[in-house]
């Protein structure tokens, strides 16, 4: 998978709200792009497929991914 589709998996995950702030939005980005080509790679973007694809296999995505992600939808709450 190209890297700039596993970015695009990255920022299309919902809930879309984590993205507000581009800081958020990178750090998301760089610790997420690869658990996405691994456990999401035949993914289409749209429609929630890749937001249901992350909840089916949540367990896989790592730590830093999961933890990162739970960073940046606690500083979007804050704002």
């Amino acid at each position: 998978m190209h890297r700039s589709l596993a970015l695009t998996l990255a920022l299309s995950l919902a809930p879309a709200a984590v993205f507000a702030q581009a800081p958020e939005r990178a750090a998301v980005r760089k610790a997420c792009a690869a658990d996405f080509q691994k456990n999401c790679a035949g993914v289409q973007p749209g429609g929630g497929r890749l937001a249901a694809c992350f909840k089916e296999k949540q367990a896989s995505f790592s730590a830093d991914c999961l933890a990162t992600m739970q960073i940046a939808r606690t500083q979007r709450r804050a704002n």
